[in-house]
């Protein structure tokens, strides 16, 4: 029951540790996550004493992480780079083994070598996932990132064979070098082994199965998922490492695509993204904090085994400072002796330069969530039944390392190698977002005019204003422009404003609870138009407290629009809006005039204005006999306001008992019905047509290749949650 309701206990945490992440932005999640860990240690002590087993542990926490890390890697750079990744991932995990180990002895004698040994293997892996959530803005070249994934990628496996062999020693009390070497080859090229075959397997059940026709996203999925899981255990039934198998299985496993792959799948590929993003996150985040959890064991003496607390401390930053040292000074070393396969020259004839790099790439290389699953797993007590001498001091130290080497990441990388933000490639990217949106609008509203009385027309009005509200976004999230747009935009609304209160106020003699079911529809068609943010509410309110509770009884009410009554509601409604829609036309007009510096916005807003006035009149006459050049003559006859004479006065019309007007007959019902009844087919197809932009796009080249595979995944993820839905 204890280990329920610490893993409940950790999924709030990681959850709560996520939110505080929004509201803090400088500080890193690991950091968070840490701290909250030890505030939960601190209210429940007793949780934080919950011994997982070794095993469990393992395959729970570190095979899904590998898997996924080699998965992902890149094997193209990783072989160019292949001698400075090895020697990084072996031969400095090796190094700083024995030097931190030896070290860690001297300071504190009661903790055994071989037990030091064992601390300072766990802290040989670096944590790639720990770099990417620190939320630092940093900038690494191409070889930076490659050293760092690909050492994250094997000095886990190095890290996991070297604590198991110091564990191995520490537990017996004997070590024999000749069986060392002997059962490191073993495990080690058994591991490599064991992971091809089956992964191969795997590999080619999964595209037999793909082939037939028996898998689909979610059994993808849930067989991507349970891979490294079966991995591991089959691995270490056969006695060989089960890490190694895991990560030899994810190089194999990968699946690689060209520029231009199939909807299904992309789709099947953004999923299962999706989905390994979380596992990682949840992973990550509890691991760190478990790490918090166990931090307040420094008040307990028996976590400290009776070594003064300033020793425990001297010992947590000499082995963090050695660890960075060595790691510091292999860089350098590598650094002065590569060759850049581009440009011939070595890294000694920029020895500034190279140093540099070399601190950055040390600096990125923090420990975290593997390192303390792995040091999780020491055992309690030796083969003669004895506690295991230093345990809890030695994960407290560990987890001490980690913090420290969390922190100086998270405060010196963004003074070392800050991120230049390129804003010009972020506008290029939005430009090319609208060129697609305006295309596919352009496009939607040709279906239209040709199929204007067909079953899907209503669908489509609806599928052209959701692109129009999204291009709108676009437009304003652009830098001047966008500020230019937005403005616009809020004077065509205070013009709409203004026009709908002279409306009213011509309407004094007319009952509140008459006028309220008009104004209560109007925001729901001017949403569906296209307005947002605020803006689809233009003209829908009373300024009397009367007023504005007869709206929000009228907003509650349901409707029914095959009665005739409600239709004719929804009818004037509509001609309300349109009043409304050439207010703003008559005012863009006037500021194309007046203005020749803002004409250009003026007329894509005025393009947009007309679309939503032939929306409006599409959907007043659907399935009717309707001609634009009679809107002029519908509007004084049977509009939402009328003259009496040549010279009377404005009048509001269309109360819930008059029929509708002459010639209109009631489809509104029916045109909403089919408007539900098409809008998945719709939708799928205006997908479509945003994917054949981009290819025309792409054809033409008016956006370049990076641009067009970021659109492309924007509407794979699109048509993923559709099909979902």
């Amino acid at each position: 029951m204890e280990v329920l309701e610490l893993i409940l206990l950790l999924l709030i945490c990681v959850v709560a540790s996520s939110a505080l992440d929004q509201m803090i932005s400088r500080v890193s999640l690991p950091l968070i996550q840490i701290a909250v860990g030890f505030v939960v240690a601190l209210i429940m002590p007793h949780l934080a004493n919950v011994h997982l087993d070794s095993e469990v542990f393992m395959m729970l926490f570190i095979a899904p992480l590998l898997f996924r890390e080699a998965k992902e890697s890149d094997r193209i750079q990783f072989w160019k780079n292949k001698t400075s990744v090895l020697s990084m991932a072996i031969a400095l995990v090796i190094a700083s083994v024995l030097i931190a180990g030896f070290a860690l002895h001297w300071i504190i004698p009661s903790i055994p070598l071989a037990a030091a040994f064992a601390c300072t293997a766990a802290l040989g892996p670096t944590d790639a996932a720990a770099v990417s959530a620190l939320g630092s803005t940093i900038s690494l070249n191409k070889r930076q990132s490659t050293l760092l994934s690909g050492e994250a990628l094997i000095n886990d496996a190095s890290g996991v064979v070297s604590f198991e062999f110091a564990i191995a020693a520490a537990v017996t009390g004997a070590f024999s070098l000749k069986e060392a070497v002997g059962s490191f080859a073993i495990l080690f090229f058994g591991g490599i082994a064991v992971g091809l075959v089956l992964g191969f397997v795997l590999k080619r059940g999964m595209a037999f199965l793909r082939r037939r026709g028996y898998v689909n996203t979610t059994m993808h999925v849930i067989y991507e998922v349970l891979s490294p899981f079966l991995l591991f255990l089959v691995a270490e039934e056969l006695h060989v490492s089960g890490i190694l198998a895991v990560v030899a299985a994810g190089l194999l496993m990968q699946e690689h695509h060209g520029n231009i792959v199939p909807a299904e799948t992309a789709q099947r590929e953004m999923v299962s993204n999706s989905f390994w993003e979380v596992i990682v996150f949840l992973i990550n985040g509890v691991i760190f904090v478990m790490l918090g959890m166990q931090l307040p064991k420094v008040l307990h003496p028996e976590t400290m085994g009776g070594t003064r607390i300033p020793i425990v401390f001297a010992a947590m930053f000499a082995v963090t400072a050695l660890i960075i040292i060595v790691r510091w000074i292999w860089l350098i070393v590598g650094g002065l002796h590569y060759k850049d396969p581009d440009t011939g020259e070595r890294g000694i004839k920029a020895p500034g330069r190279t140093v540099k790099e070399a601190l950055v790439t040390t600096v990125a290389g923090p420990k975290g969530a593997v390192t303390l699953s792995i040091i999780m797993t020491i055992p309690l007590t030796m083969t003669d039944g004895s506690a295991f001498p230093q345990r809890n001091l030695i994960i407290f130290l560990t987890s001490g390392v980690i913090l420290l080497t969390l922190l100086i990441a998270d405060i010196l990388l963004p003074l070392l190698s800050p991120k230049v933000v390129d804003e010009s490639r972020e506008r290029k990217l939005k430009q090319a977002r609208i060129r697609v949106l305006e295309g596919v609008i352009k496009e939607l509203r040709h279906t239209l005019d040709e199929y204007a009385e067909s079953d899907y027309a209503p669908a489509a009005r609806l599928a052209i204003m959701r692109y129009r509200r999204r291009l709108m976004r676009e437009r304003l999230s652009m830098d001047t422009c966008g500020d230019l747009v937005e403005e616009m935009a809020q004077e065509i609304t205070q013009v709409q404003q203004k026009r709908a209160d002279e409306i009213q106020s011509q309407a004094y003699d007319i009952p509140i609870a008459d006028r309220a079911p008009f104004y209560a529809l109007l925001p729901e068609i001017r949403a569906s138009l296209g307005y947002f943010g605020g803006m689809e509410n233009t003209g829908a309110r009373f300024e009397t407290r009367k007023g504005r509770i007869f709206l929000k009884v009228a907003r509650l009410k349901k409707r029914d629009y095959n009665d005739d009554q409600v239709a004719r509601i929804y009818y004037d409604t509509c001609l309300f809006a349109v009043e409304l829609e050439h207010a703003a036309i008559d005012y863009l007009n006037e500021v194309k005039e007046k203005s020749p510096e803002r004409a250009h916005v003026a007329d894509v807003l005025l393009e947009e204005h007309e679309a939503s006035l032939q929306s409006l009149w599409g959907r007043m006459h659907y399935g009717q006999e309707y001609s634009a050049e009679a809107e002029a003559k519908e509007r004084a006859a049977h509009g939402f306001i009328y003259r009496d004479g040549d010279n009377g006065p404005m009048r509001l019309v269309g109360e819930a008992n008059d029929p509708l007007p002459e010639g209109i007959r009631n489809v509104t019902g029916e045109q909403f019905k089919k408007a539900q009844q098409y809008a998945d087919e719709v939708d799928a197809n205006a997908l479509e047509m945003e994917l054949n932009q981009i290819r025309k796009l792409r054809y033409e080249g008016l956006m370049t290749e990076s641009e067009a595979r970021e659109l492309r995944e924007e509407v794979y993820l699109m048509q993923t949650s559709f099909f979902g839905h």
